[in-house]
Formats: structure tokens, sequence, C-alpha cells
């Protein structure tokens, strides 16, 4: 396996984000960031990839330089821990990242519009995972009302948070149908995406309602097709979900790896330790 510290050569921005958002989401080593921006994005690729050891030294290697960026900062930590099923800690980042941008008066920017709808749905998801499912409905529309202005730039990559977490929430509350809808909104919204990862994960959220309305055949079948996909791509952690939801759903391919042995590999690369 490849030592992050051999990323000796340096990055141009586009690498970065392409690797973050883009079709590279399984590059690695990846070459250093030059800036707080690209530092970031270099983050969100090492997270994507559960490296996530790796990803807290490099958001921390350099100060966000505006109110927004340390936002985001604040929403990918809060992410990770999600990921690794630390609600009560991510709210503490994702109240942060609130409290930075605030929620008073019309955002002032396309990054502030980001930023707010980011730090609203986190929250919504923390919610979500505590069992507050009023409060997290609620928080997707405060969500949702942030991208609802003259500066959005009809950025994909918020509202499909959104529609992931609203998805989440129709399954917790039983509402098939509702989940499955929001799924489909989700889909929708990911053919604008650019970035592998998000349609990854947009599809394992579509399997996981698939599950919810009965069709767990198809269920299956589609979360199989995910693991294999996140696999090829190098997301560890959507591999291991997508593999968990396959071993709900009727089983795994022959081949394919348990997922307590991909949440073994997720704690060795810092997973468990996510702060």
């Amino acid at each position: 396996m490849p030592s992050e510290q051999s990323s000796l050569f340096t990055a141009t921005q586009s690498e970065l984000f392409d690797a973050a958002f883009g079709g590279s989401p399984g590059r690695f080593p990846l070459p250093a960031a030059a800036d707080p921006r690209e530092s970031w994005y270099r983050s969100v690729a090492l997270a994507g990839q559960g490296r996530y050891g790796a990803a807290a030294v490099e958001l921390r290697r350099r100060r966000p330089d505006n109110t927004e960026l340390a936002s985001l900062h604040a929403s990918t930590r809060a992410s990770w821990l999600r990921q690794v099923g630390k609600h009560e800690r991510a709210g503490h980042f994702d109240g942060r990242a609130v409290f930075l941008v605030g929620l008073t008066g019309p955002p002032e920017s396309s990054d502030a519009v980001e930023a707010r709808s980011d730090a609203l749905t986190g929250l919504a998801a923390d919610a979500l995972g505590r069992g507050r499912f009023d409060l997290s409905e609620t928080l997707l529309a405060r969500s949702a009302a942030q991208r609802d202005g003259p500066f959005d730039t009809g950025s994909w990559r918020p509202a499909l948070r959104a529609a992931w977490v609203a998805a989440e929430l129709a399954m917790m509350r039983g509402d098939g149908s509702g989940a499955v809808r929001h799924a489909e909104c989700a889909r929708a919204l990911a053919n604008d995406a650019d970035s592998l990862r998000h349609l990854v994960k947009t599809d394992l959220v579509c399997a996981a309602a698939l599950s919810c309305v009965g069709e767990i055949t198809r269920a299956n079948e589609a979360a199989v097709q995910v693991a294999y996909a996140a696999g090829m791509h190098g997301l560890l952690p959507l591999r291991w979900a997508a593999t968990m939801l396959c071993e709900g759903t009727g089983g795994l391919d022959a081949g394919m790896v348990a997922s307590v042995d991909l949440a073994a590999e997720i704690d060795r690369r810092g997973g468990s330790t996510t702060d």
C-alpha cells in the first residue's frame, strides 16, 4: 500500500478537485496542496478513500482563509464522524459550522450558500442519527431555504446531500415510498454531477430505498454492484456500507470481502479515531 508520506509532488487545484469531487476519487498517493482550499479538497478525497487519519492531519495543515471555508472544514469533520457512527460528536462540528456562517440575514455569496446548506444538512443528519426525526425534517427545510436565493449557483452538491438525508429520514420513519421518491430525486441530481464518489453514494441510497419497499432481491443486486463499484474506485467507506446492505438483504457474492473485515481496514486507516 503506498504511503501518504510519499506524496511529494505539488498539485494543480484541478487535480485535487478531481480527486475530491470529480472522476478520480481513488487516486493515491495524492499531490500536495498549496493553499487552504486545495487542502480541503485533499482532505475530502482522503476521507472518501477511508484514510481518515491522513485526512484529519491534512485538514489541520492550513488554517482556512475565510469563514465560509472554515465552516466547510467543520462540516467535513462532522461527516467523517457520522460515517463511523459518531452522531453526537458530529453535531458539535456541525453546530460550529452553523455558528461560523450564521443564519441571520440572507447569504451574501455562493460560498455562503454552500456552507450554510452543508451545515444545516449535516445537523439534519445528526438529528436523524439520534432519532429526532421532526428536527431533522425542520433542518432540511431550512437547508433548502438557503439554496432558494440570488446566490444559488445551481451547484448539484448541496441539493444532492440534502436529498440523501431526506431519503434516509423517510427510511427511518418506515416511509418506503417516500424513501424511493427522495432517492430518485437524488439520482436526478446526480446526473448533473461529475463526482464518481457522489454517484456511487447515490446508487447506495437508491439500493437502501428499494429494501424499504420490500424489493429485497433488487436491493441486494444493486448493493452488490455498488460494493464492486466502490471497490474499483478505492472508496472504502462506501464499499463497507454497501457490503453491510448486501449482508442484510440476502448475502454476498462469492469472493466479496465481509463488512467486518472492511471495518477493520477503516480502523487501520484512522476511522476509529476520527475527531
